[in-house]
């Protein structure tokens, strides 16, 4: 320790360096707090949903099984109160839901027609079914806004 006057300084021997680490670390906890959730849970579904809406593309699948089920609040759809849909699983598209149009009097119709019949085109979002894979990580599945018998059993 050196002495003058009043004031004593402390000498360490340490670099500014060490100081200068504090904000870059404090911009990586910003970014993986606040930046990176709030792409990867409103930014990007908002961005695929309306890309959805002037993308559909026509699928055709064979049908495993159709279930009505109740709508989670996670899906791209949007938060809020839940509803009716029907869950199709197929073969080569994996799980299809249809919500649009789909209630609590049509549901069961719905799903027993889509069960009876072996192949079914679906008109889907391009970038949902694209990306499949990727938001099922998240419980997301593709929505389809419509579908029409191909082949009846």
């Amino acid at each position: 320790m050196v002495r003058g006057g009043r004031y004593r300084v402390r000498m360490t021997g340490k670099s500014s360096t060490a100081r200068k680490k504090r904000p870059v670390v404090g911009i990586a906890i910003v970014l993986l707090l606040f930046v990176v959730p709030g792409l990867l849970f409103f930014v990007i579904p908002v961005g695929i949903t309306a890309y959805d809406d002037s993308h559909r593309i026509p699928i055709t699948c064979t049908i495993r099984s159709a279930v009505t089920g109740t709508e989670s609040s996670g899906s791209f759809k949007g938060g809020g109160a839940s509803g009716p849909q029907v869950v199709v699983v197929t073969e080569q598209c994996g799980k299809i839901l249809l919500q649009d149009g789909i209630n609590s009097s049509n549901a069961g119709a719905v799903a027993k027609e889509i069960t009876d019949a072996e192949r079914v085109r679906f008109s889907v979002g391009e970038a949902a079914y694209r990306l499949r894979a990727q938001i099922a990580f998240f419980g997301v599945s593709p929505t389809a806004y419509g579908f029409t018998v191909v082949d009846g059993s």
